[in-house]
């Protein structure tokens, strides 16, 4: 590990976030409502890209991140995490920003609906939104996915959008998913994440026992797959790359992912690293991070 890694760790370790994922009920709402106070929706002024407003569903906003005026040949839907219950901030937008100019892609990143507020199958109306404008502007082959925590679940549930509607668009390129979200749905999965919650300085296995209910959002009638990602069909995607950190909670639902892609016939990579922080690749100013970044960006060049 890197020393930057290190300060990071042991930095995330004595915040107390940790704690914010044990609050009783009640106490966690206000906490997240509070933080989203200063989060949501924004458009950046600086001068480092062309940034840009569309729609989705008639009423979400939706940044557009461009190098330049003229549309590059290839898109990518990002899709920022937070536990479908926490909006971005603006270190978000940046790593976007930096996805598009380092890959060539554009790049659009909704500001979806969390589900303090809807169900998440308003979530995922929205985002699948968002790709089919995409597939309209920049053509089958040339769109890709990708999230992390939260966001790589939406990431990855795209595809399985797409196989249960019968409007059957084209799939996504690539799908990057970064310790993507899931909610255990077997024994085991369930077992392995608790034995890594000691090791997570960041995340707690203990918000696996709310987010269930502010997801679903007084739904009962929620897809699977749309709760459990790992029960999506990814048939017909390109190809699916994993980043985790080996240490944190989400890592216990790899195992589900790598057999979700077996039974879809797809090609998978996974990359991960003992020792980081959740979602790390997501935060490249250190060593471990920036280079695994930089495989994310060679990716979606191709």
């Amino acid at each position: 590990m890197s020393f930057a890694s290190k300060l990071i760790y042991q930095g995330m370790k004595f915040s107390g976030i940790k704690k914010l994922y044990t609050l009783p009920e009640d106490e966690f709402l206000k906490k997240v409502e509070k933080m989203n106070q200063s989060r949501g929706y924004f458009k950046p002024t600086d001068k480092k890209a062309v940034y840009g407003e569309v729609e989705a569903l008639s009423k979400y906003p939706v940044l557009t991140i461009q190098m330049s005026e003229k549309r590059a040949g290839k898109a990518v839907l990002y899709l920022y995490g937070g536990g479908t219950v926490l909006g971005p901030d603006k270190g978000d937008v940046d790593v976007a920003r930096q996805l598009a100019e380092r890959s060539g892609c554009d790049v659009w990143f909704p500001f979806y609906p969390l589900c303090t507020d809807v169900c998440i199958t308003e979530t995922f109306e929205m985002v699948y939104d968002c790709y089919k404008q995409l597939i309209e502007i920049y053509g089958a082959g040339n769109v890709s996915t990708c999230g992390f925590s939260s966001g790589g679940m939406l990431a990855l549930g795209v595809a399985s959008y797409i196989n249960s509607n019968a409007e059957k668009l084209p799939m996504p390129k690539h799908v990057i998913a970064v310790s993507p979200a899931e909610i255990p749905h077997d024994d085991a999965e369930c077992e392995r994440m608790k034995n890594l919650n000691e090791k997570d300085v960041m995340f707690d296995y203990a918000f696996m026992e709310k987010i269930d209910k502010y997801m679903r959002h007084g739904n009962t009638n929620v897809p699977d797959y749309m709760m459990h990602g790992t029960l999506g069909d990814f048939t017909g995607v390109g190809d699916i790359h994993f980043f985790y950190s080996e240490d944190e909670v989400l890592f216990g639902a790899l195992g589900n992912y790598e057999a979700a892609c077996k039974r879809a016939g797809v090609p998978y990579t996974v990359t991960s690293r003992p020792g980081m922080v959740h979602a790390y690749t997501m935060l490249p100013y250190f060593k471990e991070a920036k280079e695994d970044f930089a495989k994310i960006v060679e990716i979606l060049k191709k």
